[in-house]
């Protein structure tokens, strides 16, 4: 087996010629150990561990210089760089912008909320955001039976609100038929009569609006108790208001301030002309009482 140990020539079981062995350079004398049993020495290892050995430690110190020279790139995954410096700068940097971007927020959300609040208080003062638009020639409330009123009760607020163009109309045409009465000299008190027909139109339209016809239709709306017993009260005093005013019994002052048939039957004395205005007043009177007393039943039985 000639050239086990050479390195440099044809391969491990190469047939050429050996290689020359410098003299100068002493061969390391092969390892001996004591044999564990009997003492004895041990065979020396072979060449071959050797060759193993040194091409271990080559691969070894391959490896090494490589690792070293990755770690050495700029920027590396294993730089030798101290991490502290970079990465401290670059959190203090981002805080910074955290911060910065929270204080933007913060006056963001601050500005939103003043202008929530100022909506508020613009919406309270215009009643509930909702637009005003009755009256139609001076808007002071929103009303919308439409829109607002629940299906099963917007029949009876329709009739309830007829009932209240109705009145409007009934005292209307009394300060008519009072007016009529200023042209007969002999009719006594009609000065006094005509001032109590302008003081009932003039207090009974807006009194009767807020008093029983809004009541009405805010608990219709609202579906409130407290507002339907409200309401009833002060739509009986209007029955009662009403039928009074069809009779319409002559005392003093009130002789001609309410055009119902007693009234109608004494202003014949006076003419023809002012009797049949009178008449007509007493009919429409009669209308209203009765639709009055039908509405009262009607919210009677759909409350």
């Amino acid at each position: 087996m000639q050239g086990w140990g050479a390195m440099g020539g044809g391969g491990a079981w190469a047939t050429s010629k050996p290689a020359e062995v410098d003299e100068d350079v002493e061969t390391p004398a092969p390892k001996t150990t004591a044999s564990p049993l009997y003492g004895a020495p041990a065979p020396p290892e072979p060449a071959s561990r050797g060759f193993m050995s040194f091409q271990k430690s080559e691969d070894t110190n391959n490896i090494k210089s490589a690792t070293s020279a990755f770690g050495a790139a700029p920027g590396g995954a294993f730089s030798n760089s101290a991490p502290g410096s970079s990465s401290a700068g670059a959190t203090s940097s981002d805080i910074a912008a955290r911060e910065e971007a929270l204080r933007k927020k913060e006056a963001e959300l601050a500005a939103k909320e003043k202008n929530l609040r100022e909506r508020e208080k613009d919406l309270e003062s215009r009643g509930g955001g909702k637009k005003k638009n009755w009256p139609v020639c001076f808007p002071l409330l929103h009303h919308d039976i439409a829109g607002e009123i629940p299906e099963k009760s917007k029949r009876c607020v329709r009739t309830i609100y007829m009932a209240w163009w109705g009145l409007c109309w009934c005292l209307c045409y009394n300060f008519f038929a009072a007016s009529v009465m200023l042209g007969y000299k002999d009719a006594g008190d009609r000065i006094a009569s005509w001032f109590l027909a302008v003081i009932y139109m003039l207090l009974g339209v807006p009194l009767a609006f807020w008093s029983w016809y809004l009541r009405m239709y805010r608990a219709a709306r609202d579906e409130s108790t407290l507002g339907y017993i409200g309401f009833f009260i002060c739509f009986l005093i209007h029955v009662g208001y009403c039928i009074w005013a069809a009779i319409a019994v002559p005392f003093s002052t009130e002789r001609w301030s309410f055009a119902g048939w007693v009234t109608a039957m004494v202003a014949f004395d006076q003419d023809v002309f002012p009797g049949v205005v009178y008449i007509i007043g007493a009919c429409f009177w009669t209308l209203e009482s009765l639709l009055s007393l039908w509405c009262l039943k009607d919210v009677s039985d759909t409350a």
